[in-house]
């Protein structure tokens, strides 16, 4: 009898631990309203994170993203958002493949690491919960826009938006993450199109490497929904921010847009700037880092002594040989510094090129669309910033 009391003592001590330890593991870890987000799973997103290489305190990020996360379906609840299970699926398979693996596969490598499926689930659905989301409540705020003469009009939705894209993925092995975010963070400065594209032939591990990175033309609809939201805030010839994918990180250079019926039309005209200034180290250096555009010259103008600008829109025929020799070799928004004397020199830059000197309502409103795409993110972020001011929450 007192070999089977003393058994059952030990028995106790050696498992109520456990059971106490599995109770804790599912406790509450932090509360968003009437939500909860449980130790489990910080535990699995911060995982998660760590397998993809996430640059950054994996915890941390995974407590603001699992918030986030919660916050972003409520809305989505409150106005009847739901993701299809085939949608689902396609985004996980899209996902999967940038590492070259199938759904399964990539199941299998995450379970060997010890995440679950559902993680990985969660953290795909979300993102295209959320984009489904702010469509709905904000795209009838930003459809009215102002063409250049000041008339009003709507912008076409009868036709779908694509996107030309070039593609570069840089591998990041464990321990290596800061290198590999050093690396992308360089070839995000790249302007030129040609140039990166040189660079996704040299650097990435992407099958595309062997065509320079780029992809053909895509539905910005049919992308990845966690790819999306980086490409549709970009401007021609912009780098998007680094995507962290399963054994790496991608960045994409967005080269062209346009709706799915456009036609392309010869080059007649073309449009250019030419910003001279004293010769100064830093200036140039500040031209290099931050001129994405023809516009951001405006700001150096106002900032740079005895700095002159001109733009013009001409017709190519009417220009000299030299400079349409020149313009002929930039893509849109490239530019090189030349020479004018021993104290100054000169940033040309090509603006852009069209086949008629005025834009059509049709190209104003294709450039209106990516403004508005822009718009919409930025109404996206407003909007989650004022979810989690009104949100109750509270840490364990």
């Amino acid at each position: 009898m007192k070999l089977q009391v003393f058994l059952l003592i030990v028995f106790v001590l050696v498992n109520v631990p456990k059971v106490i330890l599995a109770k804790d593991k599912f406790s509450p870890a932090i509360l968003v309203d009437d939500t909860v987000i449980t130790h489990y799973e910080l535990d699995q997103r911060a995982r998660f994170y760590k397998i993809l290489n996430f640059p950054g305190n994996h915890e941390r990020e995974a407590k603001e993203t699992l918030i986030d996360d919660r916050l972003k379906m409520r809305a989505a609840e409150k106005l009847g958002v739901k993701l299809q299970d085939d949608r689902l699926n396609f985004e996980m398979q899209a996902f999967a493949q940038r590492a070259n693996l199938t759904v399964d596969q990539f199941t299998e490598r995450l379970a060997k690491q010890g995440v679950d499926r559902s993680t990985w689930e969660s953290y795909i659905r979300i993102p295209a919960l959320w984009f489904e989301t702010i469509n709905k409540k904000f795209a009838a705020k930003i459809t009215k826009n102002i063409d250049q003469t000041g008339k009003s009009f709507d912008l076409e939705t009868g036709s779908e938006l694509q996107v030309l894209l070039t593609e570069i993925i840089i591998p990041a092995q464990q321990g290596f993450e800061e290198e590999a975010l050093n690396e992308v963070e360089k070839l995000r400065k790249i302007k030129s199109f040609e140039k990166f594209s040189e660079a996704a032939s040299r650097y990435s591990v992407a099958p595309t490497r062997e065509v320079g990175g780029k992809i053909k033309w895509q539905n910005l609809s049919s992308l990845p929904s966690i790819v999306r939201p980086l490409i549709a805030g970009l401007s021609i010839g912009e780098v998007s921010e680094p995507l962290p994918i399963p054994g790496g990180m991608a960045i994409f250079q967005l080269r062209d847009l346009r709706e799915s019926n456009f036609k392309k039309s010869r080059t007649r005209y073309i449009e250019y700037a030419e910003f001279s200034f004293q010769k100064n180290s830093n200036v140039k250096n500040s031209l290099i880092s931050d001129i994405m555009s023809c516009d951001d010259l405006y700001s150096f103008l106002n900032s740079v002594k005895k700095a002159d600008l001109i733009r013009e829109n001409v017709d190519v025929a009417s220009l000299s040989k030299s400079r349409k020799s020149t313009l002929s070799n930039l893509d849109e928004n490239e530019f090189i510094f030349n020479d004018i004397d021993g104290n100054r020199e000169k940033l040309l830059m090509l603006c852009g090129r069209q086949e008629k000197k005025t834009l059509s309502k049709n190209e104003v409103n294709e450039i209106y669309r990516s403004l508005a795409n822009k718009r919409l993110l930025s109404l996206a972020d407003t909007y989650l910033q004022k979810l989690r001011q009104e949100a109750r929450i509270v840490f364990k």
